[in-house]
Order: structure tokens, then C-alpha cells, then sequence
């Protein structure tokens, strides 16, 4: 039963958000393209983004950087802005690039663009985790079964992955579904910065993307998932009311928009 969970969180996690992301966009009818770009969006980010933070470790590794003082402040500082720098970069000129073409067709775009956009993003985010985690226990089945050999120094690893409650995975679920709902939230943020062509949209989606990742890693560390996922809720739940809020009051902004 647990090896069911297990699989069953996983496939969850890499085709729930996708899945979302197609209902969206089909009960819409928004253009096909805002799929691929919300993909490209998230794919392209870390493209450039996680060659950056391994070279930036390979220069603290070999002593070509100065070590910094307080390690875990710097990977919390780096790892956050990095993330809200390079993602909410991708989605801004993803976002200009949407504008563009709806407007080639005599179209503006809309509240729900945005939402699809937000969506493809997030579930490409999903189903890459979804997919790691899926081959990951893959190979631990295989070595549970003695179908291939656990590699030297790996068994502690191994037998920590199998003392995990099978339950666990499901968190993970969770998480990437508030994750995704956050990237719809940023997504609302670069929308309205693109549409009014404000760059202060950019940088407030930077730095919110920012301080929320900050808080999970901050939490996380001092107190664990629980109180992670529990601010990282409280943090979606404000940032989508506010937004919503603000769209309703000052332009007049319905979902159907």
C-alpha cells in the first residue's frame, strides 16, 4: 500500500498541474501557444539560472570567491532572489511577447490569459519535480529488489528514503499545488505591470517571488515542512485576495476579463 502512495503522489504531482493548465485554457478557449510559452517561461528561467548557481559553487569550492561569513544566510538570500530574478524575468517578456500577438489578432490580453500562463508555468514546475520524484523511486524499487546493486556509501541514503513515511509524498502534492497557485498570483502581477507597461510590476513580482521562497527555506530550517507549508498557504492565500481585490476596485476586473 505504501509503494501505491507513493507512486500515486508522484504521478499527481507531474500531470495534475499540466492537466489543470489544458481544463483552463480548453474551458477559456485561450490560444494553445499560452501553454508552450508558459512552459518556456519556466524552463528557460532555470536554464540560465541553475548553471549560474553551479559555477557561483564551483568558485567558492576552489577558493576563486571569498567563503561568505554566514553560509546558510547567503544560500537563503541567493537561492530566493535568484528565483524571483529569473522566473519572474522569463515571465514578464513571456507576457509582452502574449500581449503582442493578441494584439496582431486585434485582441488585448486578458485576466484569464494571464491565469493559463500562470498555470502552464506552475504545472511545468510540477512535472518536473513530479518527474524526478517518480524516476527517483523508480530506482529505489529496483534496488529494494535487488535488481540493481545500491551504489557504494548509498545505503544510509536508501534506507533514510524507505523510513519515510509513504504519506510524505503527499505533502510534496500540496505544496506544489499552493506553488502553483503562486505562480498564478505572479502571473496577475506581471499581467498588470505588462498591460499598464509598468516595470514595477516586474519588480514587485521579483520580490514577492522572493519573499515567499525566502520564508519556506527560512521556516524550513527552523522549524520544519509543517510550519513551512502552513506560511506558505497563509502567504498564497493573502497574495491571491489582495490581488483580486485590488484588480475588482481600481479596474473594474472580472475573471471573465
Amino acid at each position: 500500500m505504501g509503494d501505491v502512495l507513493r507512486m500515486l503522489g508522484w504521478l499527481v504531482m507531474a500531470f495534475g498541474g499540466p492537466a489543470l493548465a489544458l481544463w483552463a485554457r480548453g474551458r477559456w478557449g485561450r490560444p494553445v501557444a499560452w501553454l508552450g510559452v508558459g512552459a518556456l517561461t519556466f524552463l528557460g528561467a532555470q536554464a540560465v539560472r541553475l548553471p549560474l548557481l553551479a559555477g557561483l559553487t564551483a568558485l567558492f569550492r576552489q577558493g576563486l570567491l571569498p567563503p561568505p561569513r554566514d553560509p546558510l544566510a547567503f544560500n537563503w538570500v541567493v537561492l530566493s532572489l535568484s528565483a524571483g530574478l529569473f522566473e519572474e524575468t522569463a515571465r514578464w517578456w513571456g507576457m509582452r511577447w502574449a500581449q503582442r500577438r493578441q494584439a496582431r489578432h486585434g485582441q488585448i490580453l486578458g485576466l484569464t490569459d494571464a491565469v493559463v500562463l500562470g498555470l502552464a508555468h506552475g504545472g511545468t514546475e510540477a512535472f518536473a519535480l513530479g518527474l524526478v520524484g517518480w524516476t527517483t523511486l523508480m530506482g529505489m524499487l529496483l534496488m529494494r529488489e535487488g535488481l540493481i546493486p545500491i551504489p557504494p556509501g548509498m545505503e544510509a541514503p536508501v534506507a533514510a528514503y524507505w523510513a519515510t513515511p509513504p504519506g510524505w509524498v503527499w505533502v510534496g502534492v500540496l505544496e506544489r499545488g499552493m506553488a502553483i497557485l503562486l505562480h498564478v498570483g505572479l502571473s496577475l502581477v506581471i499581467w498588470d505591470g505588462v498591460r499598464r507597461a509598468r516595470r514595477a510590476g516586474w519588480a514587485a513580482a521579483v520580490l514577492l517571488h522572493a519573499l515567499v521562497n525566502g520564508t519556506a527555506v527560512a521556516a524550513m530550517s527552523r522549524w520544519g515542512i509543517g510550519v513551512a507549508e502552513g506560511l506558505i498557504a497563509l502567504w498564497v492565500g493573502l497574495f491571491l485576495g489582495g490581488i483580486f481585490i485590488r484588480l475588482r476596485n481600481a479596474c473594474g476586473i472580472t475573471p471573465q476579463s
